[in-house]
Parts: C-alpha cells; sequence; structure tokens
C-alpha cells in the first residue's frame, strides 16, 4: 500500500510539472529528459507512468479538463452567479495554461485530443441543458448550447492571441451570448419549459429585462407561482 501511495504521489508531481511546462510551450518544444532533470528524477519514469511523452502530454490535457469540470461541480449558489463564477474559471483556465486550452479547443487535427476535448464538451452541453430546463435538451437547445459554445471558445481563443479586449469585456460577452442564446432557443422551440433558477436569473437582471422580450414560456412559469 505505501509503495501505491508512492507511485501515485510520484505520478501526481510528474503531472504538475508537466501541465506547467505544457501550459506554454507546445508538445514538441517540450523536453521530457530536460522536465525529468528538473524534477530530480529519471527520464524513463515518465514512460513507467505514462507510457511515454505522448501518452504524458494526453494526461496533462486530460488533467485539465477534468480540473475545471471539477470546479464546476463544487459550485453552489443562484445560477446566474454560478455562471458568472463558472466563465472566471474557464478564463483561469486559458490564462493560467493557454497551450492546453488552445489544444483542447482548437487542435482538430489531433484526434487523441479532439476526443478529450469532445467528452467533456458533451458533459458540459449536458450540465448546461439540464440547468436551462430541468431536464434532458430538446434538439434546437442541443444546438443551441453548441453554438453558444463554439462562440466561448472562439472568443477566448481571439481574447489570448490579441489581447484587444479586456477579461472584464470578454466575461461580459460570454454572459450575454449565453442568455441571448437561451432565450432565442425558446422562441425557435416555444416547447421548451426553463427552469426556475433560469427564470430566477433573469428576472432579477434589469438589464436582460429591458434587453430582451419575456418568453411565453417565461410567462407561464412565473404565471404558475402566483
Amino acid at each position: 500500500m505505501a509503495g501505491n501511495r508512492r507511485g501515485e504521489e510520484a505520478k501526481a508531481q510528474l503531472l504538475t510539472a508537466g501541465r506547467v511546462a505544457f501550459s506554454r510551450r507546445r508538445y514538441e518544444e517540450v523536453s521530457i529528459v530536460d522536465l525529468a532533470r528538473s524534477l530530480g528524477v529519471a527520464a524513463g519514469s515518465i514512460s513507467y507512468h505514462f507510457g511515454g511523452k505522448r501518452g504524458f502530454y494526453l494526461a496533462v490535457v486530460e488533467a485539465a479538463a477534468v480540473e475545471f469540470w471539477s470546479e464546476l461541480l463544487q459550485m453552489r449558489g443562484p445560477a446566474l452567479d454560478r455562471l458568472t463564477r463558472g466563465v472566471d474559471t474557464f478564463l483561469d483556465l486559458a490564462e493560467r495554461e493557454p497551450s492546453a486550452f488552445e489544444a483542447l479547443i482548437a487542435d482538430v487535427a489531433d484526434a487523441e485530443v479532439r476526443a478529450i476535448g469532445e467528452q467533456h464538451r458533451r458533459r458540459l452541453r449536458h450540465a448546461l441543458a439540464v440547468e436551462i430546463t430541468g431536464s434532458d435538451s430538446t434538439p434546437v437547445l442541443r444546438a443551441a448550447i453548441s453554438g453558444c459554445l463554439a462562440f466561448i471558445e472562439g472568443i477566448v481563443l481571439h481574447w489570448l492571441h490579441t489581447a484587444e479586449i479586456s477579461r472584464e469585456q470578454v466575461r461580459e460577452l460570454i454572459l450575454a451570448n449565453f442568455f441571448t442564446t437561451v432565450l432565442s432557443a425558446v422562441r425557435a422551440d416555444p416547447g421548451i419549459q426553463l427552469s426556475q433558477r433560469v427564470v430566477d436569473a433573469v428576472m432579477s437582471d434589469s438589464q436582460l429585462l429591458s434587453a430582451f422580450v419575456v418568453p411565453e414560456s417565461m410567462t407561464r412559469t412565473a404565471g404558475n407561482l402566483e
């Protein structure tokens, strides 16, 4: 048992170092020999735990996605507050590990990285659909959420590459696009019933109320509470 624990600790240490190394440099720019030397371990230990540089890199990309998802699951509080904190967590990851972030959402030529990104993207799509409706999504809502995620990924990449706008502006654009997406989906598919969490979030924000016509499904939900 002690040996297994030491092995897991060594693996975790390597993974942490790998995330730092791959956060600023591309895959081909990272030397496993140099990385192992900086940690005072044999380069073979990376092959032992991860099967080589390729497996190590994929583990680093997966770890970044898992950490983001884990932080989302731990969030509590009103829907709008959780959404804002979720966006900030996403932006934190993009700033802290830009190379891993870009690999997850833009490296479509790498089938294995693409599979990792799509797995977590499907999980996030489902979670957002449940948050929005309280149940599974409809085809219209799934399409709308997919488009919204593509917008989010694209604007964050633009921000990282150009720094033309501030982080605060990026956050505001993401939040505005999300609510526009939700309300547009409801207009396109009146059968979508918004969850009370979403209704409360919109009703609590005067800018959202003034920017959009309240859809019928929201009116029905609010009316049922009277």
